[in-house]
């Protein structure tokens, strides 16, 4: 029997979040491998399969998934949201090309930890929006910031990840100050924390008055844009839509 190896996002960090397409994966490997956090989620789904949830890098946890599959088993590796969205899979793929290996895979998408904030918040990313992580430290934080005013520039709504890292406030703080140059002080901004779980924050500041204190680890922001409004507690980005014509 021929080995594979099962890329699996799990969503936010409910239970409910979970698709049946990954339950479904999970129910049918022998092997699990992630975080011990992500696997309290699933227990139900992985009970009598060979759980590996060590402390461990990306890069050793792609060798173990590996060597688990050329033995011939199916193997999945979990990660919370969606696996190729800031995730594992790209670490995964990378280690198969460096080390010249040829493998069965198959990413399972899972609901992102930005889709999962935008709708408690309502629909802020009703339009065009772009998605930039400001923790990452392996990216030029040039680079980053490169990015970061093309997109305030664009207008479009921008998904903040990472806003707090091991630099501290700084990033989120001058990232705000980008987003100041071509946006008005009123501007909404979604400040989502630990969203899906059950230690769950929603609310709704400015750009103007941004509440940097309340911004943690697991805190997502998303800035609107141009066209962003408040509704009845809801942040809402409009679409435009004419009658017989459409979006």
């Amino acid at each position: 029997m021929n080995g594979k190896v099962y890329l699996v996002g799990i969503g936010p960090g409910d239970s409910a979040s979970i698709t049946s397409g990954a339950n479904k994966i999970l129910k049918n490997v022998s092997v699990v491998i992630g975080h011990k956090d992500c696997l309290d989620l699933l227990w139900k789904a992985v009970i009598g399969k060979e759980i590996i949830a060590e402390k461990m890098t990306p890069v050793q946890r792609a060798e173990i998934a590996v060597k688990k599959a050329l033995e011939g088993r199916q193997v999945a590796v979990v990660s919370s949201g969606d696996i190729g969205i800031y995730a594992f899979a790209s670490t995964f793929f990378s280690y198969l090309r460096e080390k010249e290996l040829e493998l069965e895979v198959e990413v399972i998408p899972g609901v992102t930890v930005a889709s999962a904030a935008a709708a408690l918040l309502g629909s802020p990313l009703g339009h065009d929006f772009a998605v930039i992580s400001l923790a990452d430290q392996a990216t030029d934080w040039q680079g980053t910031k490169k990015r970061l005013r093309a997109a305030a520039e664009s207008d479009f709504v921008v998904v903040l990840y990472n806003p707090i890292g091991k630099v501290g406030s700084e990033r989120v703080e001058e990232a705000i100050r980008i987003l100041l140059e071509y946006r008005e002080a009123a501007t909404p901004v979604g400040i989502v924390t630990g969203a899906a779980t059950k230690q769950q924050k929603v609310l709704i500041a400015t750009l103007g008055k941004m509440p940097i204190h309340k911004i943690e680890t697991d805190t997502m922001l998303i800035a609107g844009n141009s066209e962003t409004y408040i509704y009845d507690g809801w942040m809402i980005t409009p679409r435009g839509y004419i009658q017989g014509i459409g979006y």
